[in-house]
């Protein structure tokens, strides 16, 4: 081969090695400028890959932390983008815009003693002052701070008009969260002034209706008023067949229609700080088509329920007295009952709810007995545990265990019992509820019956199906059917009743 032959040959072998190994050290290093194009148009994994790269090849760089932290949390991959804005915000020289960052990620982890950390760091060094305002009042409205929320957000819009419309969001869910619904309404309404086609009018519009339903809802003195007819087919708990009696023993008039007329009053006040109350009034009337001058009754109940809420847990002192009226020819005193005990309800999660009551019981009863072992006056111990699973939909799903203990002074009416509950309300259609019940009731007495010589044992069974259908915010018409069954051990207390109940309640 002719020597110039040779010589073209390795020229163009080495420049074709130049241009290859150009090429491979233009692949291994990256620029900062490389990784921000990609993150421009989107490509935000091809970003992390260069800043990735960069940060291998220069662990110091505060700036490659910065876009790496920066493209994580881009695409909500918060976790991730933790420790690269730390590096960012520590690493000389600091990047400042990393704080701010730095404090939102922190926010959305629910780092809240961290990210207030970061915001002193902000504040002390005037680092961009109205998004660290804004950031800080998101921070103590999570942790419910509400009143200082709203400083910090009046705070980032006065020193930058940009932050208006957000502020004034944030600043009408804190109002919400402090169930103030009429300044919650209007920082919604100014909200959606701001611009109205933008997609914070959108999310306040939203939240205006939130408000609507809410101020109805807590309303601090509420007026319900029921009203139902029903067919009562065994309205003297006359007992099953075979109980030993002879049959003129019974009335025959067992069957009855009947109304139940009711009457509550509700206070629940709001109060700014974490005190509690709530009182209820209310009577019921149930009269009936047969035996109504010596079975239809009159009841009213008091109720009251001091408390504090700690946060994710809040106690009451729940106290109750019903005063019960019976005909007998005329409404007479019949019986009263008092109750009074802690009451502990638990957030255990978002949509969890646990509530635990022990207390001190007492009923009195006006008439006397037939015989000293049927007086049914008595003192003792009431208490339950009951929890409760919210979900989105409405629906609501409630387990309840309870036990009672009661020291009567007729022997006969002591006992023990044990109540086992299960309760579901399901949205079947837009304002129609289908409710579903059940419920087993043990009791077992601790002494030989004067009359039976030997011991009482209960084992009372109640189910319940009904609909609601909400007509209008203030008109509910209800259709209801009960069923319970006593299965008692001595005949005279064994017995089925089934109670068909429709009619409508009117709220205010």
């Amino acid at each position: 081969m002719k020597k110039p032959v040779l010589i073209s040959i390795a020229l163009c072998f080495v420049f074709s090695l130049f241009i290859f190994q150009s090429s491979v050290l233009g692949q291994a290093t990256p620029t900062l400028q490389d990784g921000m194009n990609q993150y421009n148009a989107d490509n935000y994994e091809e970003a992390i890959e260069i800043f990735q790269k960069i940060r291998a090849k220069d662990p110091g760089s505060s700036q490659a932390a910065f876009f790496l932290g920066l493209t994580y949390k881009q695409i909500n991959d918060f976790q991730k983008a933790l420790q690269p804005l730390q590096d960012a915000a520590t690493f000389k020289p600091p990047v400042k815009e990393a704080v701010v960052e730095l404090i939102d990620v922190l926010y959305r982890l629910d780092m809240i003693e961290e990210a207030k950390k970061w915001i002193d760091v902000a504040e002390k060094n005037n680092i961009f002052p109205a998004k660290t305002a804004f950031l800080k009042g998101m921070v103590l409205s999570k942790e419910g701070k509400h009143a200082q929320a709203i400083d910090a957000f009046e705070k980032s819009k006065n020193l930058d008009k940009s932050y208006t419309q957000s502020a004034d969001l944030q600043i009408g869910l804190s109002y919400l969260g402090d169930r103030k619904f009429g300044k919650a309404k209007e920082r919604f309404q100014a909200a959606v002034t701001q611009d109205p086609l933008s997609d914070l009018a959108s999310f306040a519009r939203r939240y205006q209706d939130i408000v609507e339903q809410r101020s109805y809802l807590e309303r601090p003195l509420r007026v319900t008023i029921g009203i139902m007819g029903q067919y009562d087919t065994n309205m003297l708990t006359e007992p099953n067949a075979n109980t030993g009696l002879p049959d003129d023993f019974f009335s025959k008039d067992e069957k009855s229609l009947a109304m139940m007329n009711t009457v509550r009053l509700d206070y629940v006040p709001t109060f700014s700080g974490p005190w509690l109350f709530n009182a209820s009034v209310a009577s019921a009337n149930n009269i009936h088509e047969k035996n109504a001058t010596t079975h239809d009754v009159w009841a009213n109940t008091l109720s009251v329920a001091p408390g504090y809420n700690f946060g994710r847990f809040a106690v009451n002192l729940a106290a109750n007295y019903t005063h019960v009226l019976k005909t007998n020819t005329s409404y007479k005193n019949y019986s009263e009952t008092f109750s009074i005990g802690p009451m502990f309800r638990i957030l255990l999660a978002q949509n969890h709810i646990l509530e635990i009551y022990g207390g001190y019981a007492k009923k009195s009863f006006f008439d006397k007995p037939l015989v000293p072992e049927e007086n049914q006056s008595s003192f003792g111990f009431d208490s339950y545990a009951s929890w409760m699973w919210l979900f989105e939909n409405g629906s609501i799903v409630n387990f309840k265990y309870g036990y009672n203990m009661e020291t009567a002074d007729g022997s006969n009416w002591d006992y023990g019992g044990h109540r086992f509950t299960a309760n579901l309300i399901y949205p079947v259609w837009k304002t129609v509820k289908l409710q579903l019940g059940g419920e087993a009731y043990i009791q077992d007495y601790r002494n030989e019956h004067n009359t039976f010589k030997y011991k009482r044992r209960d084992r009372t069974y109640t189910g319940m199906a009904g609909l609601i259908w909400d007509v209008h915010r203030h008109v509910s018409l209800m259709a209801q059917y009960n069923y319970t069954r006593d299965d008692s051990n001595i005949g005279v207390y064994d017995f089925n009743r089934e109670i068909y109940s429709a009619g409508m309640e009117l709220k205010f």
